[in-house]
């Protein structure tokens, strides 16, 4: 029993000055943080206690990465999104979609292959938005979903 305390003794100090060697617990946050450190924007998916999709703290909810307060692109008379740049919907496919649809979405992985799709604009932006099987909802919204939405539709065969 002696020896169990002096394990977790020793644990809990070898922590707390692994702790105190990383800055934690210093109180001078300037010294842990430089003045010219790039800030990230947390834009991961997030869900409230009822399982809804509700946007990063931090953020509007709109899926720019600025944070910019306008609002996402309007609906066209279709009742879709209005068009995206392909060009940028290819970047924010690579860094969110990638994982699942890899090579950019010509070869199957854990999702399909997206050149084979026959959805229209519309149901790839509800896919998106809904999330259907193991793709969960709503991983990009805003300017961000039109823009993933005019990639697909561009790289469909």
């Amino acid at each position: 029993m002696r020896r169990r305390i002096t394990i977790a003794a020793l644990l809990l100090t070898s922590v707390g000055l692994i702790g105190v060697g990383a800055g934690c617990g210093s109180g001078d946050s300037a010294a842990s943080t430089p003045a010219d450190a790039t800030t990230v924007i947390n834009n991961a998916v997030q869900t409230d206690s009822e399982g809804k999709t509700v946007p990063a703290p931090g953020t509007t909810g709109t899926g720019e990465s600025g944070g910019s307060s306008e609002p996402g692109p309007a609906p066209d008379e279709s009742g879709g999104a209005s068009a995206g740049n392909a060009a940028i919907g290819k970047t924010v496919f690579e860094a969110t979609c990638q994982g699942c649809h890899t090579a950019g979405g010509t070869v199957a992985g854990v999702g399909p292959k997206l050149t084979l799709s026959k959805l229209d604009s519309a149901a790839i932006r509800a896919q998106i938005v809904d999330g259907k099987g193991f793709m969960p909802g709503g991983l990009v919204s805003g300017d961000d979903l039109a823009n993933v939405v005019a990639f697909v539709d561009s790289i469909k065969k």
